[in-house]
């Protein structure tokens, strides 16, 4: 082939490919999918966000149609803590006392008694049950699984054959959120032990899940197990007198006499006596009661001037690791991841409905309970988020359903946990409750209901932030 012929070659295969490239590049692009809507983008009107204190915005996003809800719309509010912004503090707080329920505004109110460091923002915390009452007396209130304030426990974990149960810690300003388990152990000066069971709560009468093998279901509603044989502390801030014995009918050990430690805040003995109750917890020290084996322990190792050491541990079953218990650390219980790593769990919430159901506009039931929930965003924030009907009544939903609203991408979420729902959801901003009363009240008026504890964001951020002095 001549040069000519080989230019010429070169020439046609050149415009061949210009002509291959022209008629690709003509052609009609594929079709793009197009995304469908968000729940929240489909249903939803999102508010204009309202700072409630540097760090801390709150946004209402109002139901479009309530294409099945006969009740009306419903109000999702969306609360996002910004640490970047303003020194914040993220905490809980049970309140006055540990056995005493409260309102959150309440509750709130006993965080600070410096006006300006009242937490900006707060909803209720973990699930709790109330005690059968004493006589006349409030019914006292007990945690549902693992608690703690200030890095002191209220309540053990769920024992869940021993994976723990789902809670969030509380520290340095986000929530972490995963399972805890937490094992406690009482030890005499003679270096005898014995497995604490409990804390806070009436020996015998397990509330809400087991805390170990040895628990037996008692009733279904409201769940309750026994346990004939325990030992259970009692921390300084209970607030009332301990427990003396007393009959629940389905758990017989709550009659026990049983056997009372009292322990100054060095672990020394101060009194060890026959019997159970009446007695005020020494600032700083604890009350150790027992029934059954328990009781036989306390009374076999420990009598007065003894010293008594309890080992309290709480475990990350997630990354296999102990937390240590002081006081940068809070715990929230719960029982339902809504979202991990930006996605719903596997498997998914199931669709339970504790508090009420009504019937939706095509007949099928539908759940009516309010709905709180902690979580995290993509921005690495803490958002508070409360799902209610209008002004007097419930209308949240079911837990998947609520899972999947939240984990619309204008939220961003990451992590979120379930806390309490129904008549507890409550969500207060400075000083006005923002959630609609829903619990029948004296006078047929509806009143917010009383909760063990609450989740709170205010002025401080971590190393700046103390709580005063507590007074008796």
């Amino acid at each position: 082939m001549t040069r000519n012929q080989r230019l010429l070659a070169a020439l046609a295969a050149a415009t061949a490919a210009l002509t291959l490239t022209t008629s690709a590049s003509a052609a009609p692009a594929a079709p793009t999918a197009v995304e469908p809507p968000s729940p929240l983008a489909a249903g939803w009107t999102q508010g204009t966000p309202v700072a409630q204190a540097p760090g801390v915005t709150r946004t209402v996003w109002t139901e479009k149609t309530p294409n099945n809800r006969p009740l009306g719309a419903r109000v999702l509010q969306v609360v996002e803590i910004d640490t970047a912004v303003a020194p914040v503090v993220l905490g809980s707080t049970v309140g006055s006392d540990d056995a005493s329920s409260q309102t959150v505004l309440d509750q709130l109110g006993t965080v600070s008694v410096v006006d300006a460091r009242r937490p900006s923002v707060g909803v209720n915390g973990g699930l709790f049950q109330a005690e059968r009452p004493i006589g006349t007396a409030e019914p006292r209130v007990v945690h549902t699984s693992a608690t703690a304030v200030d890095g002191v426990l209220h309540s053990a974990a769920c024992w869940e054959r021993g994976k723990g149960s789902t809670g969030a810690v509380l520290q340095y300003g986000i929530p972490y959120i995963t399972e805890l388990a937490t094992e406690l152990r009482l030890t005499s000066s003679d270096g005898s032990s014995v497995r604490v069971d409990d804390i806070n709560r009436n020996p015998g009468r397990v509330p809400h899940c087991e805390r170990d093998a040895e628990d037996v279901m008692a009733t279904d509603k409201p769940r309750v197990y026994k346990d004939a044989d325990e030992v259970v502390v009692f921390t300084d801030d209970y607030g009332p007198e301990t427990p003396k014995p007393y009959t629940d009918p389905a758990v017989p050990a709550t009659a026990d006499p049983g056997y009372e430690v009292v322990l100054d805040a060095h672990g020394v003995v101060l009194d060890a006596h026959p019997g159970r109750g009446g007695s005020t917890v020494p600032e700083g020290g604890r009350i150790v009661q027992g029934v059954g084996s328990g009781a036989t322990w306390l009374r076999e190792h420990l009598v007065r001037d003894d010293r008594a050491v309890l080992d309290q541990k709480l475990r990350d079953m997630t990354l296999g690791r102990d937390i240590p218990l002081d006081a940068s650390v809070d715990v929230v219980s719960s029982f339902h991841r809504l979202l991990t790593a930006g996605s719903l769990p596997s498997p998914a919430p199931t669709n339970s409905c504790n508090d009420g159901t009504s019937v939706g506009n095509d007949g099928q039931p539908i759940c009516t309970d309010s709905r709180t929930a902690l979580a995290t965003n993509i921005k690495g924030n803490t958002v508070l988020l409360t799902l209610t009907g209008g002004p007097g009544r419930e209308d949240g939903d079911y837990l998947r359903d609520f899972a999947t609203l939240i984990d619309s991408k204008e939220l961003g979420l990451v992590d979120a946990l379930n806390l309490d729902g129904g008549g507890s959801t409550t969500l207060v901003t400075g000083k006005e409750t923002a959630t609609p009363p829903t619990d029948p009240g004296p006078g047929g008026t509806d009143v917010h209901r009383k909760v063990a504890d609450a989740v709170f964001a205010g002025t401080g951020g971590y190393g700046m932030y103390a709580k005063p002095p507590k007074t008796k």
